[in-house]
């Protein structure tokens, strides 16, 4: 009698998906484990189609023998291509993400009927780290990059409001991991 193929696995039972990004949170503080995360520092207002999030496809290397036959295959980690388009210039994200250089700064005469005041920046390159939480669009599932690096130039362009280009790349944290997928955990049922 030949034994009968079975799959362990059904489609069905694969089935958690992380739908399209809905919120991004910042973390000042790197390298929290899950369970000790209170909160986040600020949401982060990224633009809809601003996404960009590709952890880097490996680069793969074939070792072969004289015969020409494939023997075996080593791979080194791609580049992490991860990138927000963060769309705000409230202070906290200006802060955020460049040099404060000049706590204030306002005008004294008035531009059509206006002044305006504010604050000074460089455009030195400011590296930002910490972590960051992002949930999916249903809310089942999140991830969790607990040790990022991140740097950021300001846009302005037609049909968008100004944005800074966020690039991050996710850094190992203590135990040795730079990315976590989270599905939701089911409720516990009282007296369960």
């Amino acid at each position: 009698i030949m034994a009968e193929f079975t799959i362990t696995k059904t489609l069905e039972d694969l089935k958690e998906l992380f739908s399209q990004m809905k919120n991004v949170y910042f973390i000042k503080t790197a390298n929290q484990a899950l369970d000790a995360i209170k909160g986040a520092d600020m949401e982060l207002p990224v633009l809809d189609e601003g996404v960009t999030f590709d952890t880097g496809a490996a680069d793969v290397s074939k070792i072969k023998l004289t015969t020409g036959a494939i023997w075996t295959s080593v791979a080194t980690a791609g580049d992490a291509d991860i990138q927000f388009q963060v769309a705000s210039v409230a202070g906290e994200i200006n802060e955020l993400l460049m040099n404060k250089v000049a706590d204030s700064a306002a005008m004294t005469a008035t531009f059509n009927g206006k002044t305006y005041e504010g604050a000074g920046y460089n455009t030195e390159p400011k590296k930002v780290t910490g972590a960051l939480f992002m949930t999916s669009e249903d809310g089942s599932t999140a991830l969790y990059l607990p040790n990022i690096e991140g740097y950021s130039n300001l846009i302005s362009e037609r049909g968008k409001p100004a944005y800074f280009n966020v690039a991050v790349s996710p850094m190992n944290d203590k135990s040795k991991a730079s990315i976590y997928i989270l599905k939701e955990k089911e409720a516990v049922a009282p007296g369960g």
